[in-house]
């Protein structure tokens, strides 16, 4: 086996410059590092040759366009252009024009006409008129016959009668009775100034009803003590001089000497009269 000794490296001599070394930045090293990773050198290098490549190509002068040699126009054609649009210039015609157009094609228009109507009136009135194509009938000859026939007459229009005057007065249905004696009796069409609920125990006497039919009105007599019941009492409960019940209202009404009265009304309307009946009523 054969030995070496180990040799040593010649020592530099003194005064002779040794090649630096020149290390870069930190930041382009992690940079350089993290993009050969990634495999994003080739990408980069590419993408910067074509950042500066591209403005270069486009800034070049482009080639000369093709020169198109312009339309050739026939000569004929031309020619005609003129009269053709001179044809095709209509211009806007008068309102009455384009009217008795329209008017022209309405196929009804004629059967409308004062004239049409009257010749077709006259010759339903006509009873000489040939309707089957045969010979005219001679006029002159022949008796006329005087008599009206359904086709050539009508009867005259019925005279408008004049509407005669009429009043619409307040009527009332009602259900009187006696509360103690428990009596009720049904009045129908009660007038105004009737008292209620009969003449020997007049209680209430009817004035009148609302203009919307919605309620009637009472006169209360002084002889009533206590009002009960439905309606509204003026000028106050305790001292009832009007009261006013509505369609299904009950008023309760006590006399001094104990005895109540009921009055419940059941219908609320007015009625047509005529001015001879209404003078006749006052």
């Amino acid at each position: 086996m054969k030995l070496e000794l180990p040799t040593r490296k010649p020592k530099a001599e003194k005064g002779a410059k040794q090649p630096s070394k020149v290390q870069a930045p930190a930041f382009a090293q992690d940079l350089y590092k993290d993009m050969r990773d990634r495999r994003l050198i080739i990408p980069a290098v590419a993408l910067l040759i074509a950042i500066v490549a591209v403005p270069m190509l486009l800034s070049s002068s482009p080639e000369s366009a093709v020169s198109v040699p312009p339309p050739v126009s026939d000569p004929q054609a031309v020619a005609v252009e003129p009269a053709v649009l001179a044809v095709q210039e209509v211009g806007v015609r008068d309102f009455r024009d384009r009217l008795d157009e329209l008017q022209r094609k309405n196929p009804f228009g004629d059967r409308f006409e004062p004239k049409a109507v009257k010749d077709s009136v006259g010759a339903l009135e006509d009873p000489t008129a040939d309707s089957g194509g045969g010979s005219p009938v001679d006029t002159g000859t022949s008796p006329v016959d005087s008599s009206p026939t359904p086709s050539s007459s009508s009867d005259p229009p019925a005279p408008i009668q004049p509407q005669e005057p009429f009043v619409l007065v307040p009527r009332i249905d009602v259900e009187v009775g006696n509360v103690d004696r428990n009596r009720r009796k049904t009045i129908d069409g009660v007038k105004s100034g009737e008292v209620l609920p009969w003449k020997s125990a007049p209680a209430a006497m009817f004035l009148g009803n609302s203009d919307d039919s919605g309620s009637a009105e009472f006169l209360v007599s002084r002889d009533v003590t206590t009002v009960n019941g439905d309606g509204h009492c003026r000028p106050g409960k305790n001292n009832c001089e009007f009261l006013t019940l509505r369609d299904g209202d009950s008023g309760y009404l006590r006399f001094a000497d104990g005895n109540r009265y009921v009055i419940t009304v059941k219908d609320i309307y007015f009625v047509r009269v005529s001015e001879d009946q209404f003078k006749d009523q006052d």
